[in-house]
């Protein structure tokens, strides 16, 4: 099977191109013309509380989801492939505004790392000079999210616990005589 115009023009418009997409629907994308730079940063917190002789010991370690920076040029030049389908300037400003100020969850395609997902923009920086032209430079702080499905399950009762709903009494009667014989300053003094 052959593969369709649509897809041939998408890959060679993403080549080698780090670019952002929806995650909910695919197709939304801002692609970066150029990149500048990409940085990579994984923080941890450990818990330490000290012991005996001076020293402390590391009991709990939290991690801090994966953030991303990234500075890239956007541009309406024409001397690059395909320059008409990756949208105007103005186009993709407007899209990597509106996806943070509505907090969309989007994947970010990136050379040297592959496609990392579920992430937002934390921060958004845009620069025009005399370099760019008619283009922009980007900053980018992208942050990871973790997503984490909830689920419930049924859990068989012990014996004699029977489930009667929301409207059971929290209380448990037992029998039997637990020390109720007993004085309670029996074993004081002898």
């Amino acid at each position: 099977m052959l593969p369709s115009a649509s897809s041939i023009y998408q890959s060679a418009l993403t080549s080698g191109k780090t670019f952002l997409s929806s995650a909910s629907n695919g197709q939304d994308q801002v692609i970066f013309d150029s990149t500048i730079t990409v940085s990579k940063e994984v923080s941890g917190k450990g818990t330490n509380h000290a012991i005996e002789k001076g020293a402390d010991i590391t009991d709990h370690i939290n991690y801090e989801p994966l953030t991303m920076h990234l500075t890239a040029i956007i541009t309406d030049s024409d001397y690059l492939p395909f320059f008409h389908l990756r949208g105007k300037v103005a186009d993709r400003l407007a899209m990597l505004e509106t996806w943070m100020m509505s907090k969309e969850i989007l994947n970010y395609s990136v050379y040297d790392y592959g496609i990392i997902k579920n992430v937002f923009i934390e921060s958004y920086k845009e620069d025009s000079t005399i370099d760019t032209g008619d283009g922009r430079q980007i900053e980018l702080t992208l942050k990871q999210i973790i997503i984490v499905d909830s689920k419930s399950q049924d859990i068989p009762l012990r014996n004699g616990v029977t489930k009667k709903g929301p409207s059971q009494s929290s209380t448990t009667s037992t029998t039997g005589n637990a020390g109720a014989s007993k004085p309670v300053c029996s074993s004081v003094g002898g």
